[in-house]
């Protein structure tokens, strides 16, 4: 390292080349990042950790390969090169150009200060709008990775579990002190015995990808006013070839660890809509999440934090905690605000991520044809509604169903689903209220317009199962009187 210590004090006395930083170097467990105004240059420290060794030139090297090349699938953009460091003596450095090389960089461009996920999170700036876009892109590029069917066995995340307890363990002798984990590792080695074979199902159908790898916050971005993913996991391609679910669980678990719920549940929703990934996958989200959090718990005790350590067992915990799934049909006529209460609502239900948000508008505007509005076509859909929700809740997923339910044959089959009881929320409100949100609300993806809405009666009496909700009122107000009706307010 003491080589390093040299590049290190060459870029902050301005001796690399020109290279004039503009705030002191950022030490990670694996690089050392150095920024100017319009450039950041990514030194991969002299490490050997057990997950991984940087300790000779030609690793170091690889490793910076490997980023520059897994990164262009994502932010090609971002990413200019590697280049190397050459010595010109008295503790000068210059970047490129021929020479023996003393080490290497990761050469990229400077997104804007402030502009990482972590700092928009603490700014409240991750906007519905941000987020919907970034799921899309996460799963844009999930559509492009590569598929294998060598790696992501149960075998390989049990493996992990395993490299974690040993990670933890050596951290802990290093500082004198007792691994406190075991319990958790018990409860992850429990849990992927309980889901082995739908791992390896998901494997064999094709979901296992070359993922991003670390897909956390502070490795997202807005850049050029789009959500960027970089800084892809580059060395270890074992770690990066993945389930799906497993790449993005990380996201959702960073942000319900800051306390971004409603982020978490907004973005699973968007990313399952934008896949029309299966209900089933549904089982696997807490324990993937759960994972997540304790390989961040491992890091962080190899890196001597404890405190941030102690969080994210805890977090692994809860997430990992089994939950009483509950299935929730949302009806009411067109402008009453369905939708709006159906997305906040999701937010609030029991899970790791929150509910899936199952939308008729959206299944309608999925199929293959036309949106077809017709009474076979409108049944369809409700049966798909229903199949799904039907899976979702078989997967322990807690579901919001969102439709009108103006038929009371629909309204009666919502909270009779076999093995999924649900409880259904009638939202009511006058009529001129509902024309008056019909005719300002955003393009969704319900086509009803004012006709539509004046069209409509109220199935009367409502069936049994199902709850009148009054939604005059604002978006907080009504789901406070849901949360009320479904026993989950505060």
């Amino acid at each position: 390292m003491a080589e390093q210590d040299d590049i290190i004090a060459a870029f902050e006395a301005g001796n690399v080349g020109g290279v004039r930083l503009s705030q002191p170097p950022i030490q990670t467990h694996i690089s050392q990042i150095f920024l100017t105004d319009s450039h950041a240059y990514k030194l991969k420290r002299a490490v050997t950790l057990p997950f991984l060794d940087f300790s000779t030139l030609q690793q170091r090297k690889a490793a910076c390969d490997a980023e520059f090349e897994v990164n262009q699938r994502m932010a090609a953009a971002l990413y200019e090169g590697v280049q190397p460091l050459i010595p010109l003596g008295s503790g000068r450095f210059r970047i490129g150009g021929n020479g023996e090389p003393v080490d290497w960089l990761v050469v990229m461009k400077r997104f804007p200060k402030g502009a990482e996920f972590d700092e928009l999170a603490d700014k409240g700036e991750l906007t519905d709008d941000l987020l919907t876009d970034t799921a899309r892109v996460i799963a844009r590029a999930h559509g492009e990775a590569p598929t294998t069917y060598l790696e992501g066995h149960a075998t390989d995340y049990r493996a992990i579990i395993r490299e974690l307890d040993e990670t933890e363990d050596e951290g802990a002798r290093r500082l004198d002190l007792t691994t406190a984990s075991a319990p958790l590792f018990t409860a992850l080695d429990a849990e992927l015995t309980r889901l082995d074979h739908l791992i390896e199902s998901r494997r064999k159908a094709g979901k296992v990808r070359r993922c991003h790898g670390d897909l956390h916050l502070r490795n997202m971005c807005l850049f050029e006013g789009a959500p960027t993913l970089f800084d892809a996991l580059e060395f270890d391609e074992r770690l990066a070839r993945t389930d799906l679910l497993y790449d993005i669980g990380y996201l959702l678990m960073d942000l319900v660890r800051i306390g971004e719920h409603r982020a978490a549940n907004l973005v699973m929703n968007a990313y399952w809509d934008e896949t029309r990934e299966d209900e089933e996958g549904l089982k696997l989200l807490p324990f993937f999440m759960a994972l997540r959090a304790a390989v961040r718990m491992a890091v962080a005790v190899s890196a001597e934090k404890l405190d941030e350590a102690a969080a994210y067992r805890k977090l692994a915990m809860e997430l990992i905690r089994p939950t009483a799934a509950l299935t929730v049909a949302i009806g009411g006529l067109s402008g009453v605000g369905k939708s709006t209460i159906a997305r906040e609502l999701a937010a609030h239900l029991p899970g790791a991520a929150g509910g899936r948000w199952l939308r008729s508008d959206v299944l309608r505007k999925q199929a293959e044809s036309a949106p077809d509005y017709s009474d076979t076509a409108r049944n369809a859909v409700y049966d798909q509604l229903y199949t799904r929700a039907e899976a979702a809740h078989k997967a322990g997923a807690s579901v919001v169903m969102d439709a009108t339910f103006q038929s009371r044959k629909q309204a009666e089959r919502a909270v009779s689903i076999p093995h999924c009881p649900a409880i259904g929320i009638w939202l009511d409100a006058t009529l001129d209220i509902r024309l008056s949100r019909v005719s300002t609300r955003d393009k969704g993806p319900s086509d009803a317009d004012e006709a539509v809405a004046r069209a409509q009666s109220v199935p009367d009496p409502l069936p049994a199962g199902w709850h009148s909700v009054d939604a005059s009122g604002s978006m907080d107000e009504t789901i406070s009187n849901v949360l009320k009706v479904l026993k989950l307010a505060d």
